[in-house]
């Protein structure tokens, strides 16, 4: 080992307290694990124990072993160990202190930098095309079943994604997202349930269910609209079944969850439609679309669910009618929305209250009407408030978490033209601002694909630290709940 490789070695080690035997001046790797089990110098998942309280694993210290696989991107708590940890598995040798210091720094107060930014660059600076890892920093994980207290009288709801198949299915790419939910790698104890001890991240297992509406009540969410396309709700798919059965098991532990729809429109016209979705309707022919929507959208959603579990706002079950672009032309979605009202109570005996999307013009219609992106909202409140036309209540919707760039342009670094934001900075900006509003819907609950999830998540790091799993329900629950 060369006097200067020696030198840096030891600056490095004093960032991190303690350096486990590294590769020569080479790149040689020495025998070892990345930190993370398994065989040497292949990092692994492991799941975490559940217990009382969230705790990291020991920080990373070594040994500098380069990585005869993926690179573990979740190595190392600190951004100081994180580096390290990435530049050993990559170069099989400790990194100089200036690379350590720089991008150390650039974690703790560029709003931008992630970690498989950090881990990408070094990667393309050695000239090499590095397979991802994303391990688990958490060695023991708490799943709250507690009830919230309210403290006050706004209502907080969520739009809740199911269209994902893991492990490796469709919306389950590790690489597509920069945080990830336990179980969509192997099957893991949050997501048991029953007389199964693990589930994976999926709709089909019902654990994922429950699991969900436990920690969205614990949150302090009296409601989730589960994002339905139309295909995915049919009694053949039993996804409804699923939600209705959690929603019971909910109940079993105290109750307290509803649900409303979220009428997602992007199926309508695309193979993933099926042949049931296939024409999209017109929306200039009001029988004729209003017909097709309700049947394949509207009404088996709501006879699947309980009437016990609808949420109502003054007694309507909720509906959001969102814009894909696959439904034209919006000057026809007025007539249509009022048909499908119609439908609705001749079957159910109730209009249903249904806040349309404004990508379809003025909707005379419509109880409400909302912006799906709301960061070109107010700065200040990163909120869109709307008075909905049926009862005159205060409606507020708003996005509060973004990083989708990873799905949007794979394997892209961010930079400072890249919208993001990871942390829980603009939900608790949201929180306070419509504090006032009668109702609150956060968009979303876990799109982890789309990066807008705020859902429970393994991996979120934000100023340098790992926040824990739970961070953006905490602080809804801290805004709702006296508990």
């Amino acid at each position: 080992m060369s006097a200067r490789r020696a030198a840096s070695v030891v600056l490095v080690c004093a960032a991190f307290a303690a350096c486990g035997p590294v590769g020569d001046a080479a790149g040689t790797p020495d025998a070892g694990g990345s930190g993370s089990g398994g065989t040497p110098g292949i990092p692994t998942f492991t799941p975490s124990t559940i217990g009382d309280a969230y705790a990291l694993r020991p920080e990373w210290t070594g040994p500098c072993v380069a990585s005869l696989g993926a690179i573990d991107v979740n190595l190392g708590n600190a951004p100081e160990a994180f580096v390290a940890a990435a530049y050993c598995q990559i170069h099989g040798a400790t990194p100089p202190a200036d690379t350590v210091t720089k991008w150390a720094a650039q974690l703790r107060t560029v709003p931008y930098v992630r970690r498989v930014d950090v881990v990408r660059t070094l990667c393309q600076e050695a000239g090499r095309t590095c397979a991802l890892f994303y391990s688990n920093p958490w060695v023991t994980e708490a799943l709250p079943t507690s009830t919230c207290a309210r403290t006050g009288s706004r209502d907080v709801g969520a739009v809740m994604m199911f269209s994902f198949q893991c492990p490796g299915g469709v919306n389950c790419d590790m690489d597509s997202a920069n945080t990830h939910g336990f179980g969509m790698l192997t099957s893991d104890p949050t997501y048991g349930f029953g007389s199964d001890a693990t589930g994976f991240y999926t709709p089909t297992n019902e654990g994922f269910w429950v699991r969900e509406l436990l920690d969205a009540r614990y949150a302090g969410l009296q409601f989730v609209l589960p994002n339905a396309y139309g295909y995915d709700i049919q009694p053949s798919t039993g996804e409804v079944g699923r939600i209705e059965s959690a929603l019971q098991a909910v109940d079993a532990l105290g109750g307290g969850m509803r649900v409303g729809l979220f009428n997602d429109t992007w199926a309508w016209g695309k193979p993933a439609g099926g042949a049931q979705m296939n024409p999209a309707p017109s929306l200039a022919d009001t029988e004729g679309a209003a017909q097709r929507i309700y049947a394949v959208q509207w009404k088996p959603f709501f006879q699947g669910i309980a009437r016990a579990h609808w949420y109502t706002v003054d007694g309507a079950p909720l509906i959001y009618f969102y814009n894909a672009g696959t439904l034209t032309p919006g000057s026809g979605a007025s007539a249509v929305v009022a048909r499908m009202k119609q439908l609705f109570a001749a079957d159910f005996g109730v209009t249903p209250f249904v806040d349309v999307d404004h990508g379809y013009g003025a909707v005379t219609s419509a109880d409400a009407q909302f912006t799906w992106d709301t960061f070109n909202a107010d700065p200040s409140t990163h909120v869109n408030v709307t008075t909905a036309a049926t009862g005159g209540l205060t409606l507020a919707n708003a996005m509060v978490k973004w990083d989708s760039l990873d799905r949007d342009s794979p394997g892209a670094i961010a930079d400072a033209s890249t919208r993001m934001v990871k942390g829980p900075s603009v939900l608790t900006a949201v929180l306070q601002s419509s504090a006032g509003a009668n109702l609150l819907v956060l968009e979303t609950w876990n799109d982890l694909f789309e990066g807008t999830g705020i859902t429970r998540n393994y991996d979120y790091y934000d100023q340098g630290a790992w926040l824990p799993p739970d961070a953006f329900m905490h602080a809804i629950r801290a805004s709702q709940c006296s508990n």
